[in-house]
């Protein structure tokens, strides 16, 4: 049935306006396609290396596992030697930053001590020699080496001895670490760490890494008096209550307890069933007094008698002993550690909390005469403001990242990367950061994807606290410096990591 004139005209303006709106949208799908002498031209608009970034950016932060954390994110493009930022997200917050501490450490050490300063730990003698016998005592005085090893130095040292026609010493050997503070653990580490293996304090006279290792079984029962076969280095004093026990679990786990500056130590944990011998490293309480043991039994071992005893000698009380101690001393050998420069390397580069905490140390000596973690704390404060930084938020309480009292923003670790690029030490600062999928602490991150090879950063980790920074270089050769600070978030370390390389790996697009 023919229809009225009147619908007729409005069905023919309806398909009018479909055909017309029909041929824009097609027109928009084919991105704004024109016509120009007979030719399809098609217009596109490039998306911005900041709006990539963004995405990227807003991606990670509204993931739910964030929705109660603390997160602090800035990247920058420093490729024109200017500085651009491309993201930033609380760059301003501050949050505990584990171990990138490490950053403001080791930067601060090159740019105070310099890259070629070494630390000596020298072999002393006071008193007379008559006839084959000292009557005086035998120092081992410390001056901060975190690399002393006895392995190295005490059989040269014994011969150096001998060739002063000595086999008797009538006196004692101690250790002198007092170039440092008397106690150098940092008052804000906690408890289940200060006996660690990882939580070991830094002394003005360290050896071997002021770490032992102590090989037990599920039958040695209290108290375990371990051999010199089973404690290295062995120091007769150590008491060890055992409380492992098994438990249906695929990997050992148990931690030591105790007084961090005495020798009664608790083993707490568990192994998996069926294993009976297990092996645990913790932090040495008295490494000053461990040196002077190691060196007497050395000393007895090679046919030198020695009729006094082994002291620290911040911790003598034996008032005929401290008698003794003002007599005038005689060099007699010395040992020294690598440079400031190689400390760095290893500090960043295995995330040496060892290292870190006697370049802190260091830096306090060198501006205040003060080697502790507070004087150090004040001095990188103040050569970073003297910079231009703006130190707000910055809370400094050890040299490795350990202490959750520690406090920084993404924009001051961004601050300090982009400051070392310029820095006389630039290579050998960048150079210490682990290289993504090959070396250090990123040996296992970034394996197999755009990042691998062309990021170098510093890791931090601990319960609760994920954070990377470093530099990146793009795919279109971009020079991005990024600093990321996770807190508190809902989720594994495992899944962080994970997610953190999906980010960086986007922004290798750039």
């Amino acid at each position: 049935m023919a229809l009225p004139n009147r619908f007729a005209c409005h069905w023919l303006v309806l398909l009018f306006v479909v055909l017309t709106v029909g041929s824009c949208s097609t027109g928009d799908k084919k991105n704004n396609t024109s016509q120009s002498s007979g030719k399809s031209t098609i217009v596109t608009r490039k998306v911005s290396d900041i709006e990539l970034a963004l995405q990227y950016l807003d991606s990670l932060v509204k993931d739910t596992c964030f929705r109660n954390a603390g997160m602090g994110i800035l990247v920058t493009d420093m490729t024109t030697g200017k500085t651009r930022s491309l993201v930033s997200y609380n760059a301003d917050m501050s949050l505990v930053p584990a171990s990138v501490m490490k950053i403001f450490t080791t930067a601060t050490a090159l740019e105070v001590l310099g890259g070629n300063k070494s630390f000596g730990t020298i072999l002393q003698y006071s008193g007379q020699i008559t006839g084959r016998t000292l009557a005086g005592n035998l120092y081992i005085k410390g001056g901060g080496d975190p690399t002393f090893y006895p392995e190295r130095a005490f059989d040269r040292w014994v011969t150096a001895v001998r060739e002063l026609d000595i086999d008797t010493i009538n006196g004692n050997i101690i250790g002198d670490a007092r170039i440092f503070d008397r106690f150098p653990i940092p008052l804000t580490w906690t408890w289940g760490e200060l006996n660690s293996s990882y939580g070991a304090a830094a002394s003005g006279l360290s050896i071997s890494g002021n770490v032992y290792e102590l090989k037990a079984s599920l039958y040695n029962r209290d108290p375990y008096l371990p051999g010199a076969g089973r404690l290295q280095p062995y120091m007769s004093d150590f008491i060890f209550h055992n409380h492992v026990r098994e438990a249906d679990i695929a990997e050992e786990s148990f931690y030591i307890t105790g007084d961090p500056y005495g020798y009664e130590k608790h083993i707490e944990g568990w192994v998996p069933k069926g294993e009976r011998e297990f092996s645990c490293f913790g932090s040495l309480p008295d490494p000053p007094a461990a040196a002077a043991s190691l060196f007497l039994d050395r000393l007895i071992k090679k046919g030198i008698y020695v009729t006094g005893k082994y002291y620290n000698l911040s911790r003598i009380s034996d008032t005929t002993v401290l008698k003794t101690l003002e007599d005038k001393r005689i060099s007699l050998g010395s040992s020294f550690s690598p440079g400031v420069a190689t400390l760095v390397h290893i500090a960043n580069q295995e995330s040496n909390n060892l290292y870190a905490e006697h370049l802190i140390k260091h830096i306090g000596l060198n501006r205040y005469h003060n080697g502790s973690d507070d004087s150090g704390a004040r001095a990188i404060t103040e050569f970073w403001k003297s910079k231009g930084m703006d130190t707000g938020g910055l809370y400094i309480f050890d040299g490795c990242g350990i202490s959750r009292y520690n406090g920084i923003t993404a924009r001051q670790l961004v601050f300090v990367l982009q400051y070392m690029r310029k820095s006389p030490y630039s290579d050998v600062f960048y150079n210490s950061l682990p290289l993504a999928g090959v070396t250090g602490t990123l040996r296992t991150m970034f394996n197999g994807t755009p990042a691998e090879g062309n990021l170098r950063a510093k890791t931090g980790t601990m319960s609760r606290v994920k954070s990377l920074t470093g530099y990146m270089r793009t795919k279109t050769n971009k020079s991005i410096v990024f600093a990321i600070i996770l807190n508190n978030f809902n989720t594994s370390q495992a899944e962080i990591k994970q997610k953190l390389e999906k980010f960086l790996n986007g922004l290798m697009t750039l």
